[in-house]
């Protein structure tokens, strides 16, 4: 009895211990906690501190030029070409020049390129050519009180006021007889349409041409010494130009054709669109067939004759393809002129 007892409670004891196992073995986990000790890192830079690199601020640094140099001072011949006289002549006039008018090269000049000098009535080219450029040629005016600005003495081609004259003949009085009346009318009715005002009067519309033709002489033609005070080229001591600069000029006559065909008409009986006649005659004694001084090869051009300019001439010829223009300035007389003017275009066409 004490035996089986015994087996009893040995059996309801291991029972006991199973039981509480298996309530260890449920479904329910209890997770230790888990603490940040490992998952959580602190990130340091591991490299040794250094103190901060200044970085000086760029600056902006100029290319390297050279030393700065005067330009090259500009020739004294201006568009033509010099390389020393290429012909032997003797001449009186103490200016005077010789140009290939193909190549635009000097052959012979005597005097300072750079010196001034006064035009005279030379000076009309200049008129002539700036009129073309702000009128049409048959363009007609009639004459108005810029012919009280004509002086005394000067040379006329007898225009009045009751007369009325295109453009176009107007260059031509101006060219033949050097007409300084035809070229006050010239200045002033050209002034009138540059500045858009029919009403001005003479002197002032004399003036806006005036300006215009500075203007032009400089900016286009890139006179460099010259100043022109009246359009007929009648003395005036602020009126005034260089061999170099005056014979610019006339290079760029030669390139208009309507100054170049009165340039080289001895005479012409003209009749005026008001109805008026009159004949007018060339000053240029190179183109006179009847004169001493004819050349059969010239062109034309222009004279210009004061007191203070001496006796002027700017003369052309042209032989097939070969073509020269001369200046005479400051000669003693009209034999000095005309015989300079004609010697130079003989042995530069024959050449």
């Amino acid at each position: 009895m004490k035996k089986t007892v015994c087996i009893l409670l040995i059996f309801i004891s291991v029972c006991a211990l199973t039981l509480t196992s298996c309530n260890n073995d449920d479904d329910t986990f209890t997770t230790p906690a888990v603490t940040d000790t490992e998952a959580t890192v602190t990130l340091t830079d591991t490299e040794p501190e250094t103190e901060p690199v200044t970085t000086a601020p760029q600056t902006e640094t100029e290319p390297a030029t050279e030393p700065e140099t005067e330009p090259p001072a500009p020739s004294p011949y201006g568009m033509f070409g010099y390389d020393g006289n290429k012909i032997n002549v003797s001449v009186s006039s103490p200016y005077a020049i010789l140009i290939d008018a193909n190549t635009n090269e000097i052959l012979y000049i005597n005097g300072d390129p750079e010196a001034r000098i006064y035009p005279a009535s030379t000076t009309k080219l200049l008129t002539a050519i700036v009129a073309i450029k702000n009128c049409p040629t048959d363009e007609v005016f009639k004459p108005g009180d810029e012919l009280s600005l004509v002086a005394k003495d000067s040379s006329v081609a007898y225009v009045k006021k009751n007369h009325e004259l295109s453009l176009d003949m107007l260059i031509e009085g101006m060219m033949l007889p050097s007409g300084g009346d035809a070229a006050y009318v010239v200045a002033a009715g050209v002034g009138r349409k540059i500045a858009g005002d029919e009403t001005l009067s003479g002197i002032a519309a004399v003036s806006v041409f005036m300006d215009e033709m500075n203007r032009y002489g400089k900016e286009v033609l890139g006179l460099r010494d010259t100043h022109f005070t009246c359009p007929d080229g009648y003395h005036d001591d602020d009126h005034y130009t260089t061999l170099i600069d005056i014979m610019t000029v006339a290079r760029a006559a030669m390139s208009e054709p309507l100054i170049m065909k009165y340039a080289g008409t001895f005479k012409d009986d003209v009749r005026y669109a008001s109805g008026h006649k009159n004949t007018w005659t060339n000053t240029n004694l190179l183109i006179d067939p009847d004169s001493k001084y004819f050349y059969e090869n010239a062109t034309g051009m222009k004279t210009g004759t004061t007191e203070e300019a001496g006796c002027c001439l700017i003369a052309s010829a042209a032989l097939g393809s070969k073509k020269v223009l001369a200046g005479v300035f400051g000669a003693d007389n009209t034999k000095t002129r005309f015989n300079d003017g004609r010697t130079l275009l003989v042995v530069g066409m024959n050449r």
